[in-house]
C-alpha cells in the first residue's frame, strides 16, 4: 500500500519515508488495524459528544468469531507440544508421522464426523401446500367454502357454484405461480456443503494417505497443494509460496500469503495468516498444516450457525396485508353477526344455520375483496419478471415491497461499486505521468522497440517479469451459467456481460499488468525473445518478484545478464543508484528522489497500490547458476524505471446511482473487507463521501474493531451522518451494522458475495447476493444481483416503489366498490329489497380490475 497524503483536522500530512509513514498511521485512529489514538480507546473522535457506556441487549456486539482461537499466537514448538499425539517432525514437517489410525478412529467417534449440519430440504408437495398458508387465501377458501355450504342447501342457486369454482380457480391459479417461482429460487444455492472438499491428503501412521474430508480429526496433518481446498482449520506449520483465497470467508480481494511465524495477541485471527480456514482454495505453493478445529467448530461453521440461527424476516407488504386482512375479519363477523340477527327477526328465525351461512356469505362477499389477492400476486409477479430483465432476479416474490420501503443500503464495495477488476489505471517515469496507456501509432499492437524509453523498459518489465498468461480461448467458451433456470427466461441468468475481458490465471496485480500491455505488444512474442535463467517469485517477506534472462555470450567463458524486478517501490528504490529518463540515465540524486516520493504519494491518496520497476544489465560467468544464498549476484546498482499505479476501479455509473439514492432519500454505505485507505480513496472517486468547503463533515470512516466500542448514544450520532465506509469488517461486525439499523426502525438492504456475509444478508430486511458470489451468500439472500451492479439495486428500488403506489391505489379501488356491493347485498337480504348486483357480478368487478 503506498503512503498517501491525508488529511488531519483540515491539514495536508505529507509522507516522505516509511517512517513517517507509520508514525502517521499510528496516531490516526481511522486509517490503523492495531493502534489506538490518544482519545476513547476505537472510537472516531467525531463521535465522542457522549460518554461511552456499555452495550446492553446486543448479540451481534457480544459475537466475536476469533476469540475462541489462540493456536495464531503460538509457536510452532508449542503447537507441536500442545498436539503430541500428531507426533509433528519440526525439522521436517513433511517427514512428521501424524496420529495413528486407532486414535484418529477415536476422535472421530468422540467428536464426530468433520461436517456441517445440511440444510432442511422441503419436498415439492411441501413447498406447493405451503403457499396456500397465507391468510388471504384462507380467508377466501372459508368464503368459498361457505358458498358452497349455500349451493349444497339449495341446489337452484346455480350462481353460488360457479362463485365456487372461480374462487378456488383464482386462489390455485396464483399459489402455482408462487410455487414455481419458489421452485426455481431453491435450484440457485447449493449451500455451505459446496465449500468443502469431498477427499483431503492427512499423514497417518508416517505416511501419506488420502481419506474422505469428513474424518478429518483435530490433531491430524493436512497436506496443502496448489488447486485443492482446505479440509478443516489449520494452524500452518510449514509453507513454500502458499498462497490462499480466502475473499469468500475473509473479504481479502487478492489471495493471501501464508505464513508460519505465530503473531501477537493484539492480531486477530482473520489477520495472523497462519491458520488456514476450512474451504480455502490454495492458489499457489503447498503447505503443511495441523488441523485445530473441526465442523461446526470451524469459522465457516460458526458463520454457518450465526446465519441459521437469524430469524425469517416476514416482508412487509405480507405484514401490512396480515393487518388488512385481520381487520376484515373482524369487520365481516361483526357485520356478519349484525346481518344474522336482523335477518333472524326478519325470517321470523327459520333455517337457522342456512341462515347463519348466508348471513356470513353475504358479509365475506361483500366486504372481502375477492379479487386483491389475485391483483396483488399478479402485480409483483410482473414487477418480478421485469427486474429479472435487468437482471435482479427474487428468490421470494413478497420481498418487492421491501424493496420500494429501503432507506439504507449497505453495500459491499468489491465487484459492487466496483468493477471487481484489477487494472493499471496510470504509469509515471522521471518525466511524465500517463494516466490509462500510451498511444500506440497505428492503433494495433507492436513491437517493444517502437517505442522510447521508459515506456519500452516498463512494458518489458510488466510483460516478462511477470507469473501471469492468459487462457487460450477454448479453455473458457463453455462456462457454465450461473444460474439454472428456464431457457427461454432472460432474467434466469443466460444473460452475457457487455465487457468481457480476456481470461488469465494468476494473481490479480500481474493480471492487471499483462492485460494493460497486451493492447501495445505481443506479450508471447516479447516473453519468447526473453532467455530466462533464474527467478525468485514474489514472496511478503521480500516483497519483489525477480527474473534474469540471458542476453548473449561473450568472449573469454562470459555472458551478458538483464536482472528484471518488480515489487514494492518503497524497498526497490533503496536499491536504485540511476533512474531512467527520456534522455537515457541519469543519477538517481535527492532531487529524482523527490519527483518519485511525490508520485508515490499522489497515487497512495487515490488508493492505489503502487508497483515499482527495475532493471540492470551485468557480465557473470556464462552458463552459472544463478542463486540468492550462494551470493553470486546482487540487486544493488538497479535503474529505476518507474512505477504503475493498480486498482480496482468503480463502474462507470456508480456515482449515478449513488446520487439517485441521496435524491430518493436513501442512505448508501459501504461495507468492506478491505483498508480504510482503499475504501475511503474509492468512496471519494464514486462521490459516496464529499469533503465540501466550509461545512461539516457529513461523513464517517470506520474499522470493523471501532464499532465494537460504541455506545447506543454514539450509534444513534453515527447513523444520522448521510454516507457511512465500514473496513476491515469482519462477519459479527457486518451483523452488528445490521441489527443497530434495524433497532432505529430502518430498513435496510445489505449487498454481500461471500460466506463472511451470509448472516447479515440474512439478518437484513432485504439480502442481495452477488450472482458471481458463492453458494452461501445466495442461499441467506432474498435477491440475487446477476450482474453484481450497483445500479441494479436502484432499480429495482424504484420498481419496488412504483409497485407501492400502485398498491395503495388498488386498496383505493377496492374501497370504491366493496361499500356499495356490501349495501346492495345487505338490504336484499334483510329487508327483500330487489338484489341490486349478483356474487357473480361481484367477482367480475373484483377479478377484472
Amino acid at each position: 500500500m503506498a503512503s498517501p497524503t491525508i488529511q488531519s483536522n483540515g491539514l495536508p500530512l505529507t509522507i516522505r519515508n516509511r517512517k513517517d509513514w507509520n508514525n502517521t498511521i499510528n496516531s490516526y485512529s481511522t486509517f490503523t488495524r492495531h493502534g489506538r489514538p490518544p482519545w476513547q480507546p476505537g472510537v472516531p473522535q467525531s463521535l465522542q459528544k457522549k460518554s461511552v457506556v456499555p452495550i446492553k441487549n446486543n448479540p451481534a456486539g457480544a459475537r466475536d468469531l476469533s476469540s475462541a482461537f489462540s493456536e495464531h499466537t503460538w509457536d510452532i514448538e508449542h503447537i507441536a507440544h500442545r498436539y503430541r499425539r500428531s507426533n509433528i517432525n519440526l525439522r521436517s514437517p513433511r517427514e512428521s508421522k501424524g496420529l495413528s489410525t486407532e486414535k484418529a478412529n477415536e476422535y472421530l467417534e468422540r467428536y464426530g464426523k468433520n461436517e456441517l449440519p445440511k440444510p432442511k430440504e422441503i419436498s415439492m408437495l411441501r413447498l406447493f401446500f405451503k403457499q396456500f398458508a397465507n391468510l388471504l387465501w384462507i380467508m377466501l377458501l372459508i368464503v368459498d367454502a361457505l358458498s358452497l355450504i349455500a349451493f349444497i342447501a339449495d341446489p337452484t342457486q346455480l350462481s353460488q357454484l360457479w362463485v365456487t369454482i372461480i374462487i378456488f380457480v383464482v386462489i390455485f391459479g396464483m399459489c402455482c405461480i408462487s410455487f414455481k417461482h419458489e421452485r426455481e429460487a431453491l435450484k440457485v444455492v447449493a449451500g455451505f456443503q459446496g465449500l468443502l472438499p469431498e477427499n483431503s491428503l492427512v499423514i497417518r501412521d508416517g505416511r501419506e494417505q488420502t481419506i474422505p474430508a469428513t474424518d478429518i480429526v483435530n490433531g491430524d496433518i493436512v497436506i496443502i497443494k496448489n488447486g485443492t481446498r482446505v479440509p478443516a482449520d489449520a494452524r500452518i506449520i510449514y509453507c513454500s509460496q502458499l498462497k490462499l483465497e480466502t475473499s469468500s470467508i475473509t473479504g481479502e480481494s487478492e489471495p493471501v500469503e501464508y505464513q508460519i511465524e505465530a503473531v501477537e495477541e493484539s492480531v486477530t485471527i482473520f489477520e495472523s495468516h497462519n491458520v488456514a480456514f476450512d474451504g480455502s482454495l490454495c492458489v499457489d505453493g503447498e503447505g503443511v498444516g495441523v488441523v485445530i478445529r473441526t465442523g461446526t467448530s470451524t469459522i465457516i461453521g460458526q458463520i454457518a450457525d450465526m446465519t441459521t440461527g437469524q430469524p425469517v424476516n416476514k416482508s412487509r407488504i405480507e405484514v401490512q396485508l396480515v393487518r388488512f386482512v385481520v381487520f376484515l375479519i373482524f369487520a365481516a363477523t361483526a357485520l356478519g353477526l349484525i346481518v344474522f340477527i336482523i335477518g333472524g327477526f326478519v325470517h321470523r328465525w327459520v333455517n337457522v344455520i342456512s341462515l347463519l351461512c348466508t348471513a356470513f356469505l353475504v358479509c365475506g362477499i361483500g366486504m372481502v375483496p375477492t379479487g386483491m389477492p389475485a391483483t396483488v400476486t399478479s402485480m409483483i409477479a410482473l414487477v418480478a419478471r421485469r427486474l429479472a430483465e435487468n437482471n435482479v432476479f427474487l428468490k421470494r416474490l413478497d420481498i418487492v415491497e421491501a424493496l420500494g420501503s429501503v432507506n439504507i443500503i449497505a453495500s459491499d464495495k468489491t465487484g459492487t461499486l466496483t468493477k471487481n477488476v484489477m487494472t493499471v489505471t496510470d504509469i509515471w517515469y522521471h518525466d511524465e505521468a500517463i494516466a490509462g496507456k500510451p498511444k500506440v501509432s497505428d492503433g494495433n499492437k507492436t513491437t517493444l522497440d517502437s517505442f522510447e524509453s521508459p515506456i519500452k523498459d516498463l512494458l518489458e518489465i510488466m510483460s516478462v517479469c511477470n507469473a501471469s498468461k492468459f487462457v487460450e480461448y477454448d479453455e473458457t467458451a463453455a462456462a457454465p451459467a450461473i444460474i439454472e433456470m428456464e431457457p427461454n427466461e432472460k432474467g434466469a441468468g443466460n444473460f452475457e456481460k457487455p465487457e468481457a475481458l480476456k481470461a488469465a490465471t494468476g494473481s490479480p496485480s500481474e493480471i492487471s499488468m499483462i492485460r494493460y500491455c497486451d493492447d501495445m505488444i505481443d506479450i508471447n512474442g516479447t516473453r519468447k525473445s526473453h532467455d530466462i535463467v533464474f527467478e525468485i517469485p514474489f514472496n511478503s517477506k521480500r516483497k519483489w518478484h525477480l527474473m534474469i534472462a540471458k542476453e548473449k555470450s561473450l568472449e573469454n567463458g562470459e555472458a551478458q545478464y538483464k536482472l528484471l524486478i518488480k515489487g514494492a517501490s518503497e524497498i526497490l528504490v533503496e536499491h536504485c543508484k540511476e533512474i531512467l529518463t527520456k534522455n537515457g540515465k541519469i543519477p538517481f540524486d535527492s532531487k529524482a528522489k523527490d519527483k518519485f516520493q511525490d508520485a508515490y504519494n499522489n497515487f497512495g491518496s487515490k488508493g492505489r497500490r503502487v508497483i515499482g520497476f527495475c532493471y540492470k544489465i551485468f557480465t557473470a560467468k556464462d552458463g552459472i547458476t544463478f542463486d540468492l544464498e550462494a551470493e553470486n549476484f546482487t540487486i544493488d546498482d538497479l535503474v529505476f524505471a518507474g512505477l504503475c499505479a493498480i486498482m480496482d476501479p468503480p463502474r462507470d455509473e456508480t456515482h449515478i446511482a449513488i446520487e439517485n439514492c441521496r435524491n430518493a432519500g436513501i442512505k448508501v454505505f459501504m461495507v468492506t473487507g478491505d483498508h480504510a485507505l482503499t475504501a475511503a480513496a474509492i468512496a471519494r472517486e464514486i462521490k459516496l463521501i464529499q469533503d465540501i468547503p466550509d461545512q461539516p463533515r457529513d461523513y464517517e470512516v470506520l474499522q470493523g474493531e471501532e464499532i465494537s466500542h460504541l455506545s447506543e448514544n454514539q450509534w444513534d450520532d453515527l447513523l444520522k451522518k448521510n454516507a457511512l465506509v465500514f473496513a476491515r469488517t469482519t462477519p459479527e461486525q457486518k451483523l452488528l451494522i445490521v441489527e443497530q439499523c434495524q433497532k432505529r426502525k430502518q430498513v435496510i438492504a445489505m449487498t454481500g458475495d461471500g460466506v463472511n456475509d451470509a448472516p447479515a444478508l440474512k439478518r437484513a430486511d432485504i439480502g442481495i447476493a452477488m450472482g458471481s458470489g458463492s453458494d452461501v451468500a445466495k442461499q441467506a439472500a432474498d435477491i440475487i444481483l446477476m450482474d453484481d451492479d450497483f445500479s441494479s439495486i436502484v432499480h429495482g428500488v424504484q420498481e419496488g416503489r412504483l409497485m407501492v403506489e400502485n398498491i395503495k391505489k388498488l386498496l383505493a379501488y377496492i374501497a370504491a366498490h366493496c361499500v356499495p356491493e356490501f349495501w346492495s347485498i345487505f338490504f336484499n337480504f334483510c329487508f327483500g329489497m330487489p338484489l341490486g348486483i349478483t356474487s357473480l357480478q361481484i367477482l367480475s368487478i373484483d377479478l377484472g380490475k
